[in-house]
């Protein structure tokens, strides 16, 4: 199997995620599902603003591949990381809307409604599967906190970044 980005290292950090990311990897993208692989990126960007990481740059997002013409699809999901805690004014790697700043609910629908061409309900249903992986994420880190009083700090910050970015992207949900 192999894989490709969607750019050259050094390139990594320019682009949007309305051209750099969706518009290229529909372009690039061989799978008989293409609307099921669209809501897949759309949900991990959707994904990385409600969890603050902002290092989600074009080399994060990637397609699989097992011949040249063959098939294609979105590459499984690596490198998530709540870069706000370490960096408390870090913003998105990548534009949308022309700015790195992070996005509001409505742009972000807007994004989903566009690029990914989702329905209101199918965009309300991807944040509401965003919404409750991070519960039940958040709850298994405060048991991990517990046990580990070394990770108390980072992990609180963990929490708080992400009911931020989750208020933010979408509401409280």
């Amino acid at each position: 199997m192999s894989h490709g980005v969607l750019c050259e290292n050094s390139e990594k950090y320019r682009g949007s995620y309305e051209t750099s990311v969706m518009k290229r990897f529909q372009q690039f993208s061989n799978s008989p599902d293409l609307v099921a692989e669209l809501e897949k990126l759309f949900t991990l960007i959707a994904l990385n603003c409600a969890l603050r990481n902002g290092d989600a740059h074009l080399n994060n997002f990637g397609i699989i591949y097992d011949d040249v013409l063959g098939e294609a699809d979105l590459a499984p999901v690596y490198d998530l990381v709540t870069t706000t805690i370490y960096m408390p004014k870090d913003s998105m790697a990548l534009t949308l809307n022309g700015t790195t700043q992070w996005p509001d609910s409505k742009a972000l629908r807007r994004f989903g409604e566009t690029r990914m061409v989702g329905t209101p309900a199918k965009i309300r249903e991807i944040f509401e599967r965003i919404s409750d992986a991070l519960s039940q994420t958040a709850n298994e880190l405060r048991s991990y906190k517990k046990e580990h009083v070394e990770f108390t700090e980072v992990g609180q910050k963990m929490l708080q970044e992400w009911e931020t970015g989750r208020q933010l992207s979408w509401g409280s949900s």
